[in-house]
């Protein structure tokens, strides 16, 4: 899994040190990585490098990005290791409590090339679409369309290299956080029998981001460290 750690003494000096919109005031914050201004303005502090998609050689893992939607910009990062047969798909959502996150921060990248090879399984990694700009459903329905655009790459007998290894009937889909609940959610929207010549085996959901309206029994109870990276206020501000 993708580990991203956040030292909360650096959060506090990058959000208290990047206001750079005027006196527009400030509508949703949490602190050192997401800025929302009441003009539905968004500061978003780089706190993890983006990378290309170039692994070292020695992890036999070949990628390509490939753009799944021209409107919403919706792309998409492959991983395929050397194989003698044809390997298992996953769609993978990252995490970001739908708000932060990319298919090309170097945590995700190095996480799933080293995965893509340990496992032997071809990697599609979703950069959907990010609130608050694109609320909820919209990173459901980037993940519906990635479904579909591989679908119909597949009926038309995709000459790409990444099909010719792919098991088209041994499909997962998979994220952290919030790219877990995204994972589950695309899922239930999804109708097997239009997915066609895919076939969906299951979900893999690591540590999944759900919430209600009442606090849970954890939530009320359980003492959080100051150092958490996710704060109870800071999955509200998430949620909202």
């Amino acid at each position: 899994m993708a580990i991203i750690a956040m030292d909360p003494s650096l959060s506090l000096q990058i959000g208290r040190g990047s206001n750079q919109h005027g006196a527009v005031p400030v509508k949703e914050e949490i602190q050192g990585l997401i800025k929302v201004y009441k003009d539905g303005h968004v500061e978003r502090p780089q706190i993890v490098p983006y990378v290309t998609r170039a692994l070292p050689p020695e992890l036999g893992v070949t990628t390509k990005d490939f753009v799944i939607d021209n409107f919403t910009n919706v792309w998409a990062r492959f991983y395929v290791p050397k194989s003698n047969w044809k390997l298992p798909l996953v769609v993978y959502f990252h995490g970001g409590g739908f708000c932060l996150g990319s298919a090309a921060w170097s945590c995700y990248h190095e996480f799933l090339g080293k995965l893509a090879a340990k496992a032997g399984c071809l990697i599609v990694s979703i950069n959907y679409r990010l609130a608050p700009g694109n609320p909820l459903p919209a990173a459901y329905e980037d993940g519906v369309k990635c479904l579909m655009w591989l679908k119909q790459e597949a009926l038309k007998g995709c000459s790409e290299w990444w099909s010719k290894q792919c098991n088209l009937c041994s499909v997962f889909l998979a994220g952290d956080s919030a790219g877990a609940n995204i994972a589950h959610n695309v899922a239930t929207r999804l109708n097997s029998n239009n997915l066609y010549p895919l076939t969906l085996k299951g979900t893999i959901l690591i540590q999944p981001f759900f919430g209600g309206e009442a606090r849970t029994n954890s939530e009320k109870n359980m003492v959080q460290s100051p150092r958490s990276a996710l704060s109870l206020p800071a999955s509200d501000t998430y949620w909202r």
